[in-house]
């Protein structure tokens, strides 16, 4: 089958699943205080939050993608918007109850003023991802790439229709308007974060043979360099490895890592919940490099049983449920 007509793109699972476990490993291993205190260590691991990044790119090719092997039109940006709230939504809410569980338990048993400081409004402006726009902070950190990702959205929607038009000047205008909001606002909002999501759609334009060569390789260029300056480091290299990975790799599949990230939503909602909880109860007895690392690996094993157990009843569902909105 020709690529542009494959809907299903075998790499994305392997790239979601790297992009999850390095988050995974990088909150564990660089998030609790004093467990890990070997510099070259916590360095290292702390490129895994840039993980995120690779999650963007994904984003941005995955959802122009599927819609362009659907019959979306503008009359259906509610319904789109509705499919991917339905997507999302219920194993988002379910781990915003277990959070607020666990913070409840450790603000009964530990006296933690913070555990109770959380309010009702607090947690309603996490429904709709509007905490970015309220004086609140998230419940969970992780939280903050969900409200992008909804952005992203809510901005794709509509800019699908800029990208994929034949005149070359009106998709040239949208690469310019990209380019131009990526200087507005800061990381917890979409506009400072288009840059990456416009390398997944270029890849999406250049495997759908909807663009040349000459306009890909171009605008991939001059995203890059932009990326690179303005972007902290690491970002690029986080953009540039899953975009090669979709150019170059497009039908690869590893059996081990395609079960991961098929799973990886649920991984990345959960593990700062229960794998967090693990590490900060085994850490107390652990003192050597070996038992240290035991106890990560103890981590993101409880991390991805619970989330696999998160897609089975939730994840699973929702998704059953998103697939029956047909655009």
């Amino acid at each position: 089958m020709a690529l542009q007509k494959a809907q299903h793109v075998p790499v994305l699972d392997s790239l979601r699943a790297i992009a999850a476990l390095s988050v995974c490993l990088y909150h564990f291993v660089c998030g609790p205080i004093n467990f890990i205190s070997n510099e070259t260590v916590l360095d290292v691991f702390t490129f895994g939050k840039y993980g995120v990044q690779l999650f963007f790119v994904i984003s941005g090719f995955i959802i122009p993608w599927s819609v362009y092997h659907s019959d979306y039109r503008i009359s259906k940006y509610f319904k789109f918007l509705l499919k991917r709230f339905l997507r999302l939504e219920p194993p988002y809410l379910v781990s915003i109850a277990l959070a607020l569980g666990i913070l409840f338990f450790r603000g009964f048993y530990a006296d933690l003023p913070e555990s109770r400081a959380i309010s009702a409004g607090q947690v309603l402006l996490h429904i709709g991802y509007f905490i970015p726009f309220s004086s609140y902070r998230w419940i969970l950190d992780v939280y903050w790439t969900l409200a992008v990702e909804f952005q992203f959205y809510l901005f794709m929607g509509l800019f699908y229709f800029v990208i994929i038009s034949e005149k070359i000047a009106l998709r040239i205008a949208g690469y310019a308007l990209v380019i131009g909001l990526s200087f507005i606002g800061t990381r917890n909002f979409l506009f400072y974060w288009l840059p990456v999501f416009l390398l997944g759609n270029m890849l999406f334009l250049f495997l759908a043979k909807r663009i040349g060569k000459a306009e890909f390789y171009s605008m991939m260029i001059i995203l890059l360099v932009q990326i690179a300056v303005f972007l902290p480091g690491p970002v690029f290299f986080s953009s540039l490895i899953p975009a090669a990975a979709i150019l170059y790799m497009f039908s690869y599949s590893n059996r081990i890592l395609d079960w991961i990230g098929k799973i990886s939503y649920s991984i990345y909602l959960l593990h700062t919940i229960v794998g967090t909880t693990v590490i900060n109860i085994l850490s107390h007895h652990a003192h050597s490099p070996l038992t240290k690392a035991l106890v990560v690996l103890a981590g993101v094993g409880v991390s991805i049983a619970c989330s696999y157990c998160m897609y089975l009843f939730i994840e699973k569902p929702s998704k059953r449920l998103s697939s029956k909105i047909k655009l």
